[in-house]
């Protein structure tokens, strides 16, 4: 029998609880045997993001806990801009018979005519899609609603020197603290 694999990728600029809870259904719920947390290495629309070690490091302690989840370099190692069908066709050729699942959250459904390559990206790895507060749910989903966290709204109250927790892991927040991130 083939593994199923789910791939959790996107800017983590910081990773949240909201991020860390959808890990954490999926692992226990979605028909996946193990999770790649896939953190971008370049946007591709040119989004200004902290430093990609940093968010690599955020990730690791944010994730780091969770049984059957791992950091994937895959985008660092690609290089150039981070496109999804790339990402999950290189995934593919170095892990032949493998199934890939992509994790996503509601909030991501009204974008993904601008994915590139979008009816590709779902051929190689269909979506499992969490429910997230404030978005429209997909017909038939049965899926739990994330919280209304985002990394928007943490990078806006750590730049106006606001608490940031119970938004991000406690590790990740010392991070963001010892590193001077989003502070402007």
């Amino acid at each position: 029998m083939s593994e199923t694999i789910g791939v959790f990728g996107g800017s983590f600029d910081p990773p949240h609880c909201g991020h860390v809870l959808l890990a954490t259904y999926a692992l226990s719920a979605a028909p996946i045997d193990r999770l790649l947390v896939v953190p971008t290495f370049a946007h591709p629309f040119g989004k200004q993001m902290a430093p990609y070690e940093h968010r690599v490091a955020m990730c690791e302690r944010a994730f780091g806990l969770l049984r059957g989840a791992e950091i994937s370099r895959i985008e660092e190692e690609l290089g150039g801009a981070s496109y999804t069908v790339r990402t999950l066709e290189a995934l593919h050729a170095r892990r032949p018979g493998v199934t890939l699942r992509l994790l996503v959250g509601a909030d991501v459904l009204g974008d993904l005519e601008k994915w590139k390559d979008f009816e590709r990206v779902r051929a190689l790895a269909p979506l499992f899609v969490v429910g997230r507060s404030g978005y429209a749910r997909e017909e038939g989903m049965e899926t739990p609603d994330l919280p209304a966290i985002s990394s928007t709204r943490v990078r806006e109250q750590l730049r106006a020197h606001r608490t940031i927790g119970g938004l991000v892991p406690r590790d990740v927040a010392r991070y963001c603290d010892e590193h001077g991130l989003y502070r402007g």
